[in-house]
């Protein structure tokens, strides 16, 4: 299993936060599938050998997705994709 590991520092307020995790569930279901739901201020999504986790508090925003022997070979293609998401949607 390979897994990815994510911190970023932001100044967000709460509720930008949560629309922020929320939306970023749902970019992922549509794009590759899977399913995804929010438990306080964790979004969770599963998609096959996927499982990640984002989730924030009042100073960060941290990402953690475990990947299964299928996705392993993806690994520095989905972590470059957070990446890139983070630097477009945290302030």
């Amino acid at each position: 299993m390979s897994h990815i590991q994510i911190k970023r520092h932001h100044n967000m307020d709460e509720e930008q936060l949560r629309s922020m995790t929320e939306e970023l569930g749902q970019k992922l279901k549509a794009k590759f599938g899977g399913e995804y739901h929010l438990e306080g201020n964790i979004v969770h999504y599963t998609y096959h050998s996927a499982d990640a986790k984002v989730g924030f508090n009042e100073t960060t925003v941290q990402v953690d997705v475990k990947l299964g022997l299928l996705m392993m070979a993806f690994k520095g293609m989905i972590e470059s994709e957070v990446n890139n998401y983070l630097d477009e949607h945290i302030a």
